[in-house]
């Protein structure tokens, strides 16, 4: 077991920088980790979280974070997503990061990745981007089915049949609906 590194740590503090059900919980969690190690073999950054129990109580009812870091841009690939998974007991047990193409040994850079926050279906109800603009779907109650980073913004589909682009500021910038 190992401490863990500013780039798993910044990753972790920006899963939890959102507000969700149990947030605050996982907060406290996150504050009494004793160490982390490896978690895969395929040679990804991945890794096992060891948190105090005696310190921090658990979460029931959840088995992942609601939040995943998106990479919205990989020189030479594919972007990447980090998804925090939890124990059966409702602690956090691993730090997910997924390629969807060759194998990287490093963690997204945290300040070109977004952090997406998931209803209970999995659609994306909001985004927080990299410059700490929280954005939701145009139309209250709407979620997000896709997410692609779109020139400095992003564009969005969602669930009722729109297209919607924002640009860095979170400001929309087009709302069109698909035929």
């Amino acid at each position: 077991m190992r401490p863990m590194t500013d780039s798993e740590q910044e990753i972790l503090k920006r899963l939890l920088s959102m507000e969700f059900e149990g947030a605050a919980v996982f907060r406290t969690q996150a504050m009494h980790i004793l160490g982390v190690e490896s978690d895969c073999i395929c040679g990804c950054p991945s890794i096992k979280i060891h948190v105090d129990r005696a310190k921090a109580a658990p979460a029931l009812g959840i088995r992942i974070l609601p939040t995943e870091l998106e990479e919205l841009s990989r020189a030479g690939g594919v972007p990447s997503s980090v998804l925090c998974l939890l124990d059966r007991d409702g602690y956090l047990a691993n730090l997910e990061c997924v390629y969807y193409d060759e194998v990287v040994t490093d963690w997204p850079a945290s300040n070109r990745s977004a952090i997406v926050l998931r209803d209970s279906a999995r659609n994306v109800s909001a985004v927080l981007l990299p410059s700490g603009v929280l954005v939701n779907p145009h139309k209250e109650g709407d979620s997000w089915i896709s997410f692609r980073e779109e020139k400095l913004g992003f564009t969005a589909t969602t669930r009722t049949g729109w297209t919607e682009t924002y640009d860095a500021t979170g400001r929309l910038v087009s709302r069109a609906l698909i035929e």
